[in-house]
């Protein structure tokens, strides 16, 4: 316990210490799954099929952090947001494995507005593209996944701190409500949660 709580520690220095990161919080056991059953209820409401895939690896992580961030934290390097079909063929050209589930991309967040691609798209918005050409068959389902997103700011400190699998999540708007009102994070729009996760590594004393 006295290892998790240093280690702890010392994360959300560093997460404090980042650029457009206004607060951080820990949460303890009871509140980390708590965020991941409202997570669960808030995907069996949604209209169209939903599932924060990263959430539901937060509920096995040892050391859980909520911050709150504003426009100058920076953008994600990855699409957070993908248009899948499941059971993606061995040798589907496009496909994104989490947790040895594997699913074809049939759409994805456009994190570079100015990416041009080399096949058929169709826009849903501004920041979001389907590549119709992908779908195997219109009664093949889909649903939208939220993957567990790296966090480099930790990852290139992963040694130091003693720590492993980390993941990063964006909340649904029950879960933000409730991290919202645990940490007495102000309610505007203009800043918003993250939450990020990660195991301590096993040491080589067994400890």
């Amino acid at each position: 316990m006295e290892r998790k709580e240093s280690v702890t520690a010392r994360i959300m220095e560093l997460l404090g210490a980042l650029p457009g990161v206004v607060r951080v919080a820990r949460l303890d056991d009871e509140q980390r799954h708590r965020v991941v059953d409202l997570e669960a209820r808030y995907e069996g409401m949604a209209a169209l099929p939903v599932r924060n895939i990263g959430m539901r690896l937060l509920r096995n992580r040892d050391v859980c952090c909520a911050l709150l961030k504003d426009a100058r934290f920076r953008s994600p390097r990855i699409p957070t947001v993908y248009l899948v079909e499941e059971g993606a063929p061995e040798h589907a050209p496009h496909v994104i494995t989490i947790e040895d589930a594997r699913y074809a991309i049939v759409g994805e967040e456009v994190v570079d507005g100015g990416v041009v691609y080399d096949e058929p798209t169709v826009p849903l918005d501004t920041s979001f593209v389907i590549f119709p050409e992908r779908r195997t068959g219109v009664r093949v389902p889909c649903a939208f996944i939220l993957p567990p997103v790296t966090f480099p700011e930790l990852e290139s400190e992963a040694g130091r701190l003693g720590i492993t699998k980390i993941l990063s999540i964006s909340p649904s708007l029950a879960a933000d409500a409730y991290l919202r009102e645990a940490f007495r994070f102000p309610p505007t729009n203009e800043l918003a949660t993250l939450l990020i996760g990660c195991n301590l590594s096993p040491r080589a004393d067994g400890g």
